[in-house]
Parts: structure tokens; C-alpha cells; sequence
């Protein structure tokens, strides 16, 4: 299937809400195109390297939140689903835009629900240990790799593994893996810092008893 495409040096995760500010004319073109078409859709591809990569997410627009006089916007979209590409327009017909030909990839989203609650309560430890914590209000547990995914500490590449893995099981196993890796060395820290600002606090401390006649 053809879509028009929005390259951005993210990375974007089915089910996710994101938030754009979109100044381009071009994409301000994309944007009304959406608004005028409830059905249509668009694709981020991530770039990497200064290159499109080949494998980006399906959105839907779901609100136009503010449009500016000079015709910039903030629009909320909404992750649907992970493509593939097999060919790029540039433009994409007669748009101002850039579009492609790209493949819609089946995702398994069966869960299992033990790795689910594992997973889950790493992420909660994960969270209390940052001095700003992200909760995920509207949990959805066949997705919930990916809902967690941006606030879990993953590196880009990590992130583009994630986007690829086409079963929720498997991620679940990559996010409980990566949490059991980065956890102890972020207790260790914790605990350093812990006796860095106890340093410098007044002890009441009790003094060592000595025997008597010693």
C-alpha cells in the first residue's frame, strides 16, 4: 500500500500518543490532508544516520490541538502499526509531501501474563529509583512493551530492535532482560549517592561503650 510518510529522527512504538509540532509547509499540507480525510493515514519512518530506516510506524491524526496563525500546529497522533518499506516518492504525486510504498507487518500482541507482571514491577522499581517518574495511565497489556519503551532507558538501537520484533511475548522477554542488565549498576548509584548526601548531614551518632577498667 502507498501512504504519505513524515521522516523524523525518532522513533515511534504502535499504541503510543505523540505529540507533534509541525512548522514545515509540507507537513502543515500532511496535517490538513488528515483533517480532511478521517481515514487516511501516514507513516515515521525513523531517520538513522542521516538515512531513512526501512521499518517505521503507521498513525492515525487524532487531534489538532492548536493551529497558529502563521499555519504552524500541534497535533496529538496515535501509533498504529509497523511497516516496512519498499519504496519511497519524493513527492509522493502531486503533494508537497514525500510518501511510500511500504508493507503492513502482523504483530502477535498475545502476552504472557506472568512475564507481564514481572515486567511490570520492574518497571515500577525502574521508576522510583528516577528523580521524575513516568506512569502509564491507560495500561494495555498486549502493548505494553511498547508503552514503556521510550521511559525504560533503551538506547536507539535498542529502540529499533523493539520496533521489530513482531511478538509481544518476545518483547516482553527483551524489556524484562534489559531492566535485570541496567538495574543492579543503577542501585549501585543510588546507593552511592545515598552516602554522598549522608555525608554531609549531622549525625547523632552512638559513641562505641568501653568496658570499665579498659
Amino acid at each position: 500500500m502507498d501512504i504519505a510518510i513524515f521522516p523524523l529522527q525518532l522513533i515511534a512504538f504502535p499504541g503510543e500518543q505523540l505529540n507533534l509540532h509541525v512548522f514545515e509547509q509540507r507537513y502543515r499540507d500532511l496535517f490538513n490532508d488528515l483533517k480532511a480525510n478521517k481515514s487516511m493515514t501516514f507513516g515515521i519512518p525513523p531517520v538513522v544516520k542521516n538515512d531513512i530506516y526501512l521499518l517505521g510506524t503507521q498513525l492515525k491524526l487524532v487531534e489538532i490541538v492548536k493551529q497558529y496563525p502563521n499555519g504552524e500546529m500541534d497535533v496529538v497522533t496515535e501509533g498504529i502499526g509497523v511497516f516496512s518499506v519498499n519504496k519511497i516518492y519524493n513527492p509522493y504525486g502531486d503533494k508537497s509531501y514525500a510518501g511510500a510504498n511500504v508493507e503492513l507487518l502482523i504483530d502477535d500482541e498475545e502476552f504472557n501474563l506472568v512475564k507481564f507482571e514481572e515486567l511490570q514491577n520492574l518497571y515500577e522499581e525502574f521508576q522510583a529509583m528516577l528523580t521524575q517518574r513516568k506512569e502509564i495511565l491507560n495500561i494495555n497489556a498486549n502493548r505494553y512493551s511498547f508503552q514503556i519503551a521510550h521511559y525504560a532507558g533503551l538506547n536507539e538501537e535498542q529502540k529499533l530492535a523493539l520496533l521489530a520484533t513482531l511478538s509481544e511475548e518476545e518483547r516482553q522477554e527483551i524489556m524484562i532482560n534489559h531492566f535485570k542488565f541496567i538495574m543492579p549498576s543503577m542501585r549501585s548509584i543510588q546507593e552511592t549517592q545515598t552516602r554522598i548526601i549522608a555525608n554531609g548531614h549531622f549525625k547523632n551518632l552512638q559513641s562505641f561503650k568501653f568496658n570499665p577498667g579498659k
